[in-house]
């Protein structure tokens, strides 16, 4: 078996399952037992016990709660992230352990750690559809370029394989919880259409922007926003709790421009429809930077 290079009592290490999870925690920042139980283990409690002997064994740490009542975050310890970095073969730029979450929006952060853990579920019902990559907004951050002024919760990339061929579809994750003001969402849409016409979004040429919000009124405000600042030919707004628990590949999505128009429109679309298939319809297409009277050299709106 193998052992930690630090002195350990009480505690087992199970591998490569605890390797598993200390490498998915690290990429993740911080977790709740809540938001990624389904992951490792059959039940909450059985997670609970897990995580309690991950801390046990100096791989995690848990931080102080002023209100028993609120789920415990848990993160990698210092020594945890060398660990599970060596192991693993990647760089330590690649995991993340946090000091603190007292100025964390710990409410985006769990919505984007279910649906991240949804993705993995729903890859692993649908053997044709693989995760590319997750980059959350941590490690998008430090590779923001000059000309890009926006940075999602998340981009995804996924991977799917139809008759031999491998198509690839990107997307941008915005995790709304109903804080920002439509001023802010109206400029954030302005930029990604800006960017979708004049170039990849963190590497990626084929990509869409995905409100992920939490009710379907504020649905419907997102969706009109977007449509307004001139995304809504390639975004797509989803109810939260619908993209998760595995559900993140059901047809749960509204276009944005069909339910700004249509308010009682039911959701027709996913994160996988659209594989290898271009953006056919006119009022689907992004229209050029010409079209919305930008010049091309200026191309991005401050933030």
């Amino acid at each position: 078996m193998m052992m930690l290079p630090w002195r350990v009592s009480g505690a087992r290490l199970h591998l490569p399952r605890d390797l598993e999870i200390a490498y998915s925690i690290g990429r993740m920042g911080a977790v709740t037992i809540a938001d990624t139980s389904a992951l490792w283990f059959g039940s909450p409690h059985t997670c609970r016990v897990g995580f309690g002997r991950l801390v046990r064994l100096g791989l995690l740490r848990s931080f102080p709660r002023t209100d028993p009542l609120m789920p415990a975050w848990f993160t990698l310890t210092k020594r945890g992230l060398e660990w599970t970095a060596e192991q693993a073969g990647c760089e330590e730029r690649e995991l993340k352990s946090m000091d603190s979450i007292r100025r964390v929006n710990l409410l985006a952060l769990s919505m984007r750690n279910r649906l991240w853990t949804s993705l993995v579920l729903a890859s692993r019902r649908h053997p044709s559809i693989r995760i590319g990559c997750f980059q959350p907004e941590w490690e998008l951050r430090p590779q923001l370029p000059g000309h890009l002024h926006v940075v999602p919760d998340a981009m995804v990339s996924l991977v799917g394989h139809e008759a031999n061929i491998e198509y690839r579809l990107g997307w941008a994750l915005e995790m709304d919880n109903a804080t920002e003001r439509a001023a802010v969402w109206k400029a954030k849409a302005t930029q990604y259409a800006d960017l979708r016409s004049t170039g990849h979004l963190y590497g990626m040429a084929d990509w869409r922007l995905l409100a992920a919000v939490p009710s379907l009124r504020r649905a419907h405000s997102v969706a009109a926003v977007i449509a307004a600042g001139g995304a809504g030919a390639f975004s797509f707004v989803g109810l939260a709790a619908s993209l998760e628990g595995g559900h993140a590949f059901d047809q749960v999505l509204w276009p944005s421009l069909v339910l700004a128009k249509a308010p009682a429109a039911p959701p027709t679309t996913s994160l996988i429809n659209g594989f290898g298939k271009p953006i056919s319809e006119a009022d689907q297409r992004g229209r050029s930077t010409v079209d919305r009277g930008i010049p091309l050299e200026t191309g991005a709106i401050t933030p």
